[in-house]
């Protein structure tokens, strides 16, 4: 049955709710319970259980509780010494790497050994001590048992490995992933348990396969050996590892690998000494690849004489790699994340630079700058009333603490003391920070110094903000002088109270190409670059009276004082397709837009989606709703399908992929292609032409010969749009001034006298680099308007004397205070209840752009409870108790696409027979196996930090299931992901064309690709070749303890890594044909520059992903 949309929502009241929702979710009861008499902690090596600390508790249990996926654990320790809090930990099901139940013969005693990927969420329970009370219940750290009532607040910097109060407590939560109980049962229980056990077993989900239950278990019974203590309640570490590898003439960054394996479990402390013993006669170069190979294997893979002979194969495979090139305008970035109990190392991977870390170049290099994150264990920090409120009872312990310690005061990092340097609005979203190693002259303070001068700034939030600009991600492209720049007043009108052309300037079109050169940008001649230089930040558009490298500066531009001219761009105008979100969608349907015309065009777009399989060949039209994704791919998909491979397993999970993205995008976010518009990069009107109300906008949707210019009637609005008056109807108009001096993909805007300038009203947009949404599909236009928002930000907190401590606390104070997602999302349920222009969801909008302005004004925001939702629409996910079945056009749209879409990966690998059946010379097949074996080694690294499947990195997309954490999975694919594998596969083509040019054959890199295909997809060629060394026989695809949820690929099934010919996928498909396939092709070279515009469309909706 078909419905007029807009007559529904014309007569639409807000769905009937009750006035209260639910005090708690109806609890299941568990699977099973437990009261241990005996609880200890340790790690499993081998066969052997160590046994690092024990206790006899009086009062404890554990509980398996299905419907909460989760394992939950509490215990008191009533004869401890001192008083220490109650002890509560949690674990997700998918967090069980193992489980062993034995029962002990007569004595109806059992014991329950679990293994956990990593440390179970830990609270500290004060309300029974007598000194704490008031903290209540609150997240916590190592130190909450510490022996000595040491607190975060005044423990001094943390390590990696236990140093200083660290080493005194006696249960290290980051080190020790097995948990032992021993408990006493009746019959009945120990049935329960066996049978929650085998229920277990059958979810079929990672570990679960390694659940012993007895008689299963007796052969894999573990023998235990203690390590003895003079005092149970106190810890001690007999490894210093940092002195010890320092000692054995370690270089840093053998160093940091080394420690990197054991902060993520994958080694323990005691086979510290081994494994650098074994590794010690190896050149250092192939002793680093051989480190960062190790970061791909499962965990305690690496145990006694497994070690050596792993190191030896990969001593053997590694010993032809050369040192780690980076290309220029990237670096080899060092990152780290700090949870409540661990400091995890991550190998270094490729990045683009900036302006600071090219002006210290020699200290990157010896990497004494480092990115810091700081997260939970299972994913992004959730500030709680609960913390905030246990901090104000006591600031000196718990997370906040252990964050502002660091902040303050430091961490070592394999030996090396690292300091705060400083954290920006990137940074703050990101909960991170950037520090520095000093070292002599090189101080944090140096650094500083020689970023700018930003002691004009009197506002602590906007002083961190300005520091920030400096290490925006740029290319470098030239430095200018003096003569180069000339200033231009800004246009202001009424009273000067609004900014016509804030943040925009101009330069030469010779500048602008230079820049889009730097890039490796297709646009050849950008109209609009978006710039860093010294204390400048926003764009320059392209004026035809400047020439060379002349550029005029706005003081709107102007953010400190900088002595650095060098000029550095982080993106040039280009098309990209229009697409509508949650938040657009919500409030034009509530402006009139055609809601029929909107589901027309959405089930088409499902449609196309579904039958992607059916449609390749169509994938080059401009209006296909897959272009724009298949665009990113690392293969040639079109030219693969020409050549015939369209059911080889690669190209069919990538096509996998695409379409999972599609309908997941469609469904959760109602990502809806507009043809008929396009997203783009605003200017302002330099010539004076355009009047109130109008703009002029020329596009190239199909390329450099495709100009055409809009005309008529426009719906325009920059995301995130919350407020009605975000989305505004606008004129577009053709004139022969700008057909003389062309402006294209750009939106240019009015600065004639207004009353205010459009962008403001565009959701408070300006013009230093905001992308706005043009839309003149007929169909799809608003009807009538609201009244803009005035985006007058609060009044921010001035401080007359800044400080770094002053800097530290507000990084604390944005982790803390950090509500935009929830704001966005408050408002998205209640404008589904009461519409976008109820007086409620006013009110929030209001706090929306207060939430966004916190990073430079640092007034944090705080939502009251009447702007609390009760229930939620189905299209946001929530639980079934709180959701309702939404009767707006979200609703309709969001059940559209029934079940929902998930990613399931083809498992046969058909051979292509053409390419086997050739004869390859047995000197290309060696060297491919050899290279295959670097290839996967380096490739299972970026899976393993991002949490990606490999025809993941090869679509280009992510399709995590886990929608709250898919920004943070987008963002990775977009940036170091994408730095990642763009120089990867760069250097290994070099290497490939540079061992053809010294075997030449017939057929040159055609021959080299076939050989590649079979010893990956040949099992007899494979296992010859590859198998012995081959990183993908062993360990995870994508397991990741950087703080983010693998959702459903925790522990994805071990599959050969098959993508490595594929890198030469254009010769393989000549090699299939007597012509060269015709699709757009471009040079190896160029591989690396592909994606650096890619996804200027993604930006429309990251506010979206936030909810």
């Amino acid at each position: 049955m078909e419905y007029n949309f807009n007559t529904l929502l014309d007569e639409l009241v807000p769905p009937t709710i009750d006035a209260r929702p639910p005090l708690r979710k109806p609890r299941e009861p568990p699977a099973f319970s437990i009261k241990p008499h005996r609880f200890a902690m340790g790690s499993v090596q081998g066969a052997i259980f160590r046994e690092e600390f024990n206790v006899e508790v009086d009062y404890s249990f554990m509980n398996l509780n299905f419907a909460e996926q989760s394992i939950f654990f509490k215990t008191t320790f009533d004869n401890a010494p001192f008083d220490w809090p109650i002890l509560q930990a949690t674990c997700s099901i998918d967090d069980l790497q193992t489980v062993r139940l034995v029962k002990h013969p007569y004595a109806m005693t059992a014991t329950l050994t679990l293994t956990l990927r990593r440390p179970p969420r830990l609270e500290a329970n004060f309300r029974r001590t007598a000194w704490n009370s008031d903290i209540g219940v609150r997240r916590a750290t190592e130190l909450d048992w510490s022996p000595d009532a040491t607190r975060e607040g005044g423990a001094g910097p943390p390590s990696t490995t236990p140093r200083g109060p660290w080493v005194d407590t006696p249960m290290k939560f980051g080190s020790w992933l097995t948990y032992r109980f021993d408990f006493s049962y009746t019959a009945t229980e120990i049935s329960r348990v066996k049978i929650a056990l085998e229920r277990l077993r059958t979810l079929d989900r990672p570990g679960t396969d390694k659940i012993a239950v007895e008689p299963e278990a007796e052969p894999q019974h573990l023998l235990t050996t203690t390590t003895p203590r003079r005092d149970p309640y106190k810890g001690f570490d007999p490894h210093n590892i940092d002195e010890e590898l320092e000692n054995a003439k370690y270089a840093f960054d053998a160093r940091y690998l080394l420690i990197g394996l054991i902060s993520q479990g994958l080694i323990l402390p005691v086979e510290v000494s081994d494994i650098k013993h074994r590794l010690w006669p190896v050149p250092p170069s192939t002793r680093l690849n051989i480190l960062r190979a190790l970061f791909r294997l499962e965990r305690r893979a690496l145990v006694g004489p497994l070690a050596g002979e792993e190191i030896k194969k990969l001593e053997k495979s590694m010993s032809g790699s050369t040192k780690l090139r980076v290309p220029p305008g990237r670096v080899l970035m060092r990152r780290v994340v700090v949870t409540p109990t661990r400091i995890l190392h991550f190998p270094e991977v490729i990045e683009t630079s900036n302006r600071v870390l090219r002006e210290w170049s020699d200290e990157m290099r010896d990497g004494r700058f480092i990115r810091v994150a700081f997260a939970d264990e299972d994913g992004r920090i959730r500030v709680t009333k609960r913390i905030v409120d246990a901090e104000a009872a006591n600031p000196n312990g718990g997370l906040l603490a252990r964050i502002r310690n660091i902040l303050l005061n430091g961490i070592y990092i394999a030996g090396r003391h690292y300091v705060f340097l400083a954290a920006g609005e990137s940074q703050l979203k990101d909960h991170s920070c950037w520090m520095v190693c000093e070292d002599g002259k090189f101080t944090a303070n140096a650094v500083r110094k020689q970023m700018g001068d930003f002691s004009r700034e009197r506002v602590v939030a906007k002083y961190a903000a300005r520091m920030g600009l400096c290490f925006s991600a740029t290319r470098h492209v030239v430095d200018l002088v003096k003569d180069d720049i000339e200033s231009l007043p800004d246009v202001k009108h009424n009273e000067e109270k609004y900014n016509f052309t804030d943040g925009v300037g101009n330069c030469s079109q010779a500048l602008a190409s230079r820049c889009a050169k730097a890039l490796g940008s297709d646009q050849q001649t950008p109209s609009a670059v978006q710039i860093r230089m010294g204390g400048i930040k926003g764009v320059l558009s392209v004026h035809p009276h400047l020439e060379a490298n002349q550029v005029c500066i706005r003081p709107s531009m102007e953010k400190f004082d900088s002595p650095l001219m060098g000029l550095g761009v982080m993106k040039v105008s280009r098309f990209a397709p229009a697409h509508l979100n949650r938040q657009a969608i919500c409030i034009m349907a509530a402006l009139g837009m055609n809601a029929d015309a909107l589901i027309t065009a959405y089930k088409r777009q499902i449609q196309h989606a579904e039958n992607l399989e059916l449609e390749l060949r169509a994938l080059d039209r401009s209006r296909h709703p897959a272009k724009h994704v298949y665009k990113n791919a690392f293969i040639p998909i079109v030219a693969m399908i020409k050549a015939g491979l369209a059911d080889q397993l690669l190209l069919q999970n990538v096509l996998k992929c695409i379409k999972c993205q599609l309908l997941r995008d469609l469904k959760y976010k109602a990502r809806v292609l507009v043809p008929d518009g396009a997203f783009l990069m605003g200017v302002a009107d330099e010539y004076d032409i355009l009047e109130e109300g109008q703009i002029y906008c020329a596009i190239t949707p199909s390329g450099p010969g495709s100009r055409q210019v809009i005309k008529g009637q426009c719906t325009i609005f920059r995301s995130p749009c919350i407020h009605p008056g975000d989305v505004r109807l606008v004129t577009a108009i053709d004139h022969p001034v700008f057909q003389e001096l062309p402006l294209t993909n750009v939106v240019v805007f009015s600065t004639k006298k207004a009353a205010r300038d459009l962008p403001s009203m565009l959701g408070g947009g300006d013009l230093d680099g905001d992308f706005y949404t043009v839309i003149y599909d007929k169909e799809l236009q608003i009807t009538r308007v609201h009244e803009p928002m005035d985006y007058t930000p609060v009044k921010p907190r001035e401080k007359p004397d800044i400080n770094m401590d002053n800097i530290c606390d507000f990084v604390v104070d944005f982790i803390r205070s950090d509500v935009l997602g929830l704001v966005a999302s408050n408002h998205l349920a209640l404008a589904d209840t009461y519409g976008p222009e109820h007086d409620l969801c006013l009110e929030l909008a209001k706090l929306n752009s207060d939430a966004v302005d916190f990073p430079k004004s640092g007034v944090a925001v705080h939502i009251p409870q009447h702007l609390r939702p009760v229930r939620y629409p189905d299209f946001m996910g929530k639980d079934p108790e709180i959701s309702y079945p939404s009767a707006r056009v979200l609703g309709a749209m969001y059940r559209q696409i029934e079940p929902a879409p998930k990613y399931e990966p083809s498992e046969e690998d058909c051979i292509d027979t053409r390419i086997t059946s050739r004869v390859i010379p047995t000197a290309y097949l060696r060297q491919a196996g050899d290279m295959k074996q670097r290839y996967d080694v380096e490739l299972e690294q970026i899976m393993r930090q991002h949490s990606l499947l490999e025809a993941e990195i090869i679509a280009g997309v992510s399709i995590m299931s886990d929608q709250k954490r898919r920004r943070a999975a987008d963002d990775a694919i977009r940036g170091p992901v994408r730095e990642a594998t763009d120089v990867m596969f760069v250097r290994f083509r070099r290497d490939a064309r540079r061992f053809v040019k010294e075997h030449p054959s017939s057929n040159g890199l055609q021959t080299w690709a076939v050989a590649c295909y079979q010893v990956t997809h040949v099992a007899e060629l494979r296992s010859r070749w590859v198998d012995a060394l081959n990183a993908s026989r062993r360990g995870s695809a994508a397991v990741s303890d950087d703080g983010t949820e693998e959702g459903e690929y925790l522990e994805v099934t071990r599959r050969e890594l098959i993508s490595f010919p594929w890198l030469w996928a254009h010769d393989l498909c000549r090699s299939l044909a007597d012509a060269v396939i015709k699709e757009e092709e471009e040079e190896d070279e160029d591989w690396n520059n592909r994606w650096d515009n890619q996804g200027d469309s993604d930006e429309e909706d990251e506010r979206e992903d936030l909810i």
